[in-house]
């Protein structure tokens, strides 16, 4: 049998892959250091940059979380939603092509978006290491009508049944679900004028990379709020050994245990826009 310990470090190794790479040396983490527009956590140019950079969460911001930036040259620093360390393979043809605003948020190709004025991308763990959900959380600036058609786009998409298994490329996304989401978002400070939410797998090695996101609007401002974890049948199989020997196991997601999006992070999210 396996260890559950190394499964553990494998798995967590995996969905730090499946995120954005974590800044190294706490260039993030207290929010005290900005990148330079174009460069590291913000793209575009002028206000909007700056405006997103401020809004983006920092430390100390959602309590039980650590929040770090991406690394500079990570597709989450640079574009809305596209990140190529969580689905590399999302480059390509999109099929059916009625998938693609779902592919968009997967893939490097936002990240050439004329219509992206600006992104600033952020990465929520658990503070306390037991929890094997991350968060990716990415800020765009559009104008307002672009906005509003990226958005159509993935309500519809989610939605299509032509779009429950799709390709980008040569890699297969599944189970995709669109969830429940209110049509005006809103917390004690902060309304968000519509939401989309959805869930989607696909397959890294031997797991299953789940994730499910909810997309909100602000005027021309998305927030898209990613969290992903891994199914690993080995990891829920150890565990079970575990504690057949009596002994604690490491809480490896299960089959039925889909990535959540923390309410709390959307809600601190939302109120800083």
């Amino acid at each position: 049998m396996k260890s559950a310990v190394s499964r553990v470090v494998v798995a967590v190794s995996v969905v730090a892959a499946l995120g954005a790479t974590a800044a190294c040396g706490g260039s993030g983490d207290d929010g005290k250091k900005s990148a330079k527009p174009g460069t590291g956590s913000a793209k575009g140019g002028g206000g909007a940059a700056t405006r997103l950079e401020k809004a983006a969460l920092v430390a100390g911001d959602v309590k039980g979380y650590k929040v770090e930036k991406p690394e500079a040259g990570d597709a989450s620093s640079g574009s809305a939603g596209a990140e190529p360390s969580k689905a590399p393979e999302a480059a390509g043809k999109t099929d059916p092509a009625v998938c693609a605003p779902l592919a968009a948020l997967l893939g490097p190709g936002a990240a050439n978006s004329p219509k992206v004025k600006a992104h600033v991308g952020r990465i929520l763990t658990g503070a306390d290491g037991k929890d094997l959900t991350t968060t990716d959380v990415r800020l765009s600036a559009y104008a307002e009508a672009d906005a509003e058609r990226v958005m159509a786009g993935l309500r519809a998409a989610s939605k299509s049944k032509k779009c429950a298994t799709f390709r980008v490329g040569g890699h297969r996304y599944f189970g995709v679900r669109p969830l429940s989401a209110p049509d005006e978002p809103q917390t004690p400070d902060k309304k968000g004028d519509e939401a989309v939410s959805y869930k989607l797998a696909h397959p890294k090695g031997e797991y299953v990379a789940r994730q499910t996101v909810t997309v909100v609007r602000d005027g021309g401002t998305l927030a898209v709020f990613d969290a992903s974890n891994l199914y690993d049948p080995a990891g829920v199989q150890d565990d079970k050994e575990a504690e057949r020997n009596g002994m604690e196991g490491i809480g490896t997601p299960k089959a039925d245990e889909d990535p959540k999006v923390a309410a709390a992070i959307v809600d601190a999210q939302l109120r800083k826009l």
